[in-house]
Formats: structure tokens, sequence, C-alpha cells
């Protein structure tokens, strides 16, 4: 397990590395930025079956594990997907989406009941974290399908998660019991991988919402025309009409030039 979540967090760098790539416009960047999706979606795909073998030790944990590392790969392997334009990749995407929010929501409200009597603020406070993550899931899920109101959501989102962070920052102490703990032990405490998408989450929308203010620079795409970019910015209602054509472009171009190569190949 921890083997695993070595390789996961090393492959959050390499998006990182892709982020930097593409403010670069390198062409490689695409790459960088894509694949990795793929092989942490695969990640917790596997992780499964450990959670199957937790099943006779406690099976409520078990069963929680499975759906969510469940609910994680489809999430990160439906967004590789629909970085490469595969058919069914929204349809992934929300598959695990959905699972995570009923999962993380329920986490949240779980916690704020049980642990509200003698621990207000612990679990106010994780409950907010759960909240956070989210809210920040819905504004990314928006903001890959250019849906009506991303941007609002995607301030909102970066706004709260911001609140969070300086939560983390200044590592707030909070009774549990009779004692004081801080928010950084307080995260240690969480056994699944909450931290670990609100994180990813958080990330994002913070990221998004820096552009959206003009402080951040936009990630270099090859697979859009800049024209078709501006026009999601601006939230454009033509923006799909524009987007649909221009790939049918693509398409009947691929298709001419296999035409042509395999006139090629005959006369040969």
């Amino acid at each position: 397990m921890k083997t695993i979540n070595k390789i996961q967090y090393f492959l959050f760098a390499i998006i990182l590395l892709g982020m930097f790539a593409s403010f670069a416009q390198n062409e490689y960047s695409s790459i960088l930025l894509n694949y990795p999706y793929l092989f942490i979606g695969l990640l917790f795909i596997i992780e499964i079956f450990f959670s199957l073998k937790e099943f006779r030790e406690n099976q409520s944990t078990a069963v929680y594990s499975f759906f969510e590392r469940l609910g994680l790969g489809l999430f990160f392997c439906g967004t590789f997907f629909m970085a490469i334009h595969w058919v069914g990749a929204v349809l992934t995407i929300m598959t695990g989406g959905l699972i995570l929010l009923i999962l993380y929501f329920s986490f949240g409200i779980k916690t704020f009941f049980n642990n509200f009597r003698n621990k207000k603020r612990m679990s106010l406070t994780l409950f907010c974290l759960a909240f956070a993550t989210c809210l920040a899931m819905i504004a990314y899920i928006f903001k890959l399908q250019h849906r009506v109101f991303a941007g609002f959501l995607t301030v909102a989102s970066g706004s709260f998660s911001f609140l969070i962070l300086l939560l983390i920052i200044f590592n707030i102490k909070m009774l549990q019991g009779k004692e004081k703990i801080n928010f950084r032990d307080c995260l240690r405490q969480i056994k699944t991988k909450l931290v670990l998408a609100y994180a990813f989450f958080s990330f994002w929308t913070l990221y998004f919402t820096l552009v959206s203010c003009g402080i951040a620079p936009r990630l270099y795409s090859l697979a859009n025309p800049p024209a078709l970019d501006k026009m999601y910015q601006e939230q454009n209602p033509a923006a799909d009409v524009y987007r649909k054509n221009y790939q049918q472009f693509l398409d009947s171009r691929k298709a001419e030039n296999n035409n042509q190569s395999d006139n090629l190949s005959k006369k040969k």
C-alpha cells in the first residue's frame, strides 16, 4: 500500500511538471498532463483488491474503501479518456464523481454528528473539509465539461479551499476530549483518501481561480485553437458548436490523409 501511495504521489508530481511544460508551450506537455491520470486511476483500481482483504476484519471499512477506490479509479481514468476524446469518458467521470460525492458527504455528516458533543470544533472542521472536497470536485467536473456556472463554482470552491488551506498552514489547535490537538494531526487520523482528494481538487480549483483573476498563466493546449479557448473563457454559448465543427474538420482531414496514404500504398 505504501509503495502504491508513493507511486501515486510521484505521478502527481509529473502532472505538476506537465503544467510547467505547458506554460513553456512544449509539445510533450500533453503527455505529462494526461497519461499520469490513467496510471493513477489504475493504481486505485489495483488497491480495490487490498480492500477486499480487509473485509473479514471490518466489513463497513472494507466496503467504504472498496467504493472509494472504485470512484477514484473511475474518475481519474475518465479524466484521461476525456483528454484523448474517448467515447464514454463523461459517463466514467460522472459515475466516479457521484460515488465520491456520496461517500465524502456522508463521511462529513457522520463525523459531524458523532463527534459534535465532545469535539465541536474538530467535527465542524472535518465537515468543512469534506464539504470543500465535494464542492471542489463539482467545480472541477463542470470546468472539464465547460458547463454553465463553471466559473462561479470554481471561484467559490477556490475561495473555500483557500480558507481550509489557511487552517492547515497555521495549524490551529482543537479540543479532542480534554486534550488539544492541532489541525494537521487531526488530518492524519483520517484513514480514507479524503485528504488526497481534497489536495487534488482544491489545487485545480485554486489554479483555475487564479487564472480567472489573471494571476496565473493558462495551460497551453494543442488540441483546441486559441479562438475556442477564448470562447470558453468568455462562456460563449456557441463554443460547443465551434468545438464540434472543429472536431469534425479534424476527423475529415484525418480520413482524407488515410485515404491518400492507402492509395499511395496500392500504387506501390
